[in-house]
């Protein structure tokens, strides 16, 4: 969870201490060249404010003061986390914590204006008077779980609890669908893409895919609905939405007994899942992603992949769960390509190309972590010790037991990292033996040999034979040699299984035998 604890002074306040004319030299004062320490004051401010007994016109002046003050501030300290990947480093953090935390006292501010603005106002047409600070509230709060949900980080605590309760004010004052003006958006659509990010399941996100799924909700994220909960004879695309819990909700086909009662909602991603499989047919028909609403970058594979993942997540399709198991025995772990494969090679030296003995003879470099679940399919790790290096969902990994038992070569599915001292991981094993070998385009080829992991051929999996290899590196249809020991294996590769930022899992095909080195 994100958090940040500054020690603000003087908590208690009043209307004076936070006059316009107070509230606008404070915020000239404050160091323009320093976003940091800017953020520290203000966050000090608003704490004070919060904790101050005003009217509540006079707290919402305020208020947008310093908004804009922050809107201005955010983007300084966004741009310095807007690439890096878990784990964070400590300065990164710090500005990391600096974000959540002014995201989060303006969503309080906000949020109590709102619940303080006298009832009896409602019922004779002020309503509108709401409208404002109300969007303004879920916002700020929908931005703080982007924030955790980009940086692969569990969701703060209360912020659903409160989009709920937000929501289903402005449901009963009938402002849900009504947009302001700054920033331009509706009650109903800040809750509506708040739960559809939730849906899409962002721990299983690639490094910048959190942004390409926010850009697909504002263009096509109107075909979701949420309505008024009700049973449903198809549990796909239905979610559960229950405003007492401090959750998202539930996908209805994983869970039938959720219920729809006591004011729970429904969202219905029918639509919107139909609008993803028909654009994704299309685009194999060779239609521009421009006609079809997307952006351009629709046209690489890793973007349709992306689209078939969400349509998946979208369907709320009910998965087998592996129970948790009692004994969490330690593993090793390597991360990367180059260094499972200098791992694995180390266990068993052979001749190797001048090119890559210098990477073999570095130390391999790997890190100390618990099994806390495991599954036919693969494991779920939590880092215990040792070299942390960044890792992402799609990155490829290796781990073995402290007993010193088979290596297994897994890629990561998905991540949640809260601090420093938690990092967790969710892997999908890719094949139950796994070599390394060095890849060469030609005989006569000019680049130097490429380390590669070769996954032979296994009949009773009915799996073809694959390689992992870095990205854009093997041309498809194009034949190659793979040395491995003693042999030499002229293969083809015929298609790309998958592709993530760190690796290609690629088919191959032998038309020949293995022939002597």
């Amino acid at each position: 969870m994100l958090t940040l604890k500054f020690i603000a002074a003087g908590l208690a306040g009043s209307e004076d201490e936070f006059s316009p004319e107070k509230v606008r030299a404070f915020l000239s004062g404050l160091p323009s060249g320093d976003p940091k320490r800017s953020a520290r004051l203000l966050i000090a401010r608003l704490v004070a404010l919060n904790g101050a007994t005003m009217p509540g016109r006079a707290r919402l002046r305020v208020l947008d003061m310093f908004r804009d003050h922050v809107d201005w501030l955010l983007p300084q300290l966004e741009i310095r986390v807007a690439k890096v990947t878990p784990p964070i480093a400590a300065p990164l953090r710090e500005a990391a914590y600096a974000i959540e935390k002014l995201l989060k006292e303006l969503a309080a501010g906000y949020s109590r204006a709102v619940f303080e603005m006298p009832r009896a106002w409602l019922p004779v047409g002020l309503r509108q008077k709401l409208q404002v600070p109300l969007t303004r509230a879920m916002d700020f709060h929908a931005r703080r779980l982007a924030l955790s949900q980009r940086l692969y980080a569990r969701s703060p605590g209360g912020v659903w609890s409160e989009l709920h309760r937000l929501f289903q004010l402005a449901r009963e004052c009938g402002l849900a669908s009504q947009e302001i003006e700054s920033p331009r958006t509706s009650p109903l659509r800040v809750y509506r893409d708040a739960l559809l990010l939730a849906f899409a399941e962002p721990t299983k996100l690639m490094h910048g895919d959190f942004s390409r799924v926010q850009g697909y909700l504002a263009a096509h994220g109107e075909l979701a609905q949420i309505v008024a909960g009700r049973k449903f004879a198809e549990p796909l695309c239905v979610f559960a939405i229950d405003p007492r819990r401090d959750k998202p909700g539930v996908a209805y086909a994983k869970r039938a007994d959720a219920g729809f009662e006591n004011g729970t909602l429904v969202l219905l991603t029918h639509r919107l899942v139909e609008r993803l499989d028909s654009q994704l047919r299309r685009l194999r028909d060779g239609i521009p992603p421009g006609s079809l609403g997307l952006p351009e970058e629709a046209r690489m594979p890793a973007y349709r992949e992306l689209m078939q993942r969400l349509a998946v997540h979208w369907r709320g399709e009910r998965r087998p769960r592996s129970a948790r198991i009692r004994f969490h025995p330690r593993v090793e772990l390597w991360v990367g390509l180059r260094e499972i494969w200098r791992s694995l090679r180390a266990e068993a030296p052979v001749e190797t190309p001048q090119a890559d003995i210098t990477a073999r003879e570095l130390p391999v470099r790997s890190s100390d972590w618990i099994i806390v679940n495991e599954s036919s399919r693969g494991f779920a790790l939590k880092f215990m010790s040792g070299a942390l290096p960044p890792i992402s969902v799609g990155e490829i990994v290796g781990l073995r037991p402290k007993d010193r038992g088979t290596p297994f070569v897994c890629l990561v599915r998905w991540v949640q990292s809260n601090g420093p001292e938690h990092f967790e991981i969710g892997l999908q094993q890719l094949a139950p033996t796994v070599l390394p070998a060095v890849y060469r385009a030609g005989e006569r080829a000019a680049v130097a040999a490429e380390p590669v992991l070769f996954l032979p051929q296994m009949p009773a999996q009915k799996r073809a034979s694959a390689i992992v290899a870095p990205p854009d590196r093997v041309d498809r249809d194009r034949p190659f040699s793979l040395r491995h020991g003693g042999a030499r294996l002229s293969l083809r590769a015929s298609r790309v299984i998958e592709r993530t930022q760190s690796v290609e899992l690629i088919e191959v095909e032998a038309p020949g035998l293995p022939a002597a080195a």
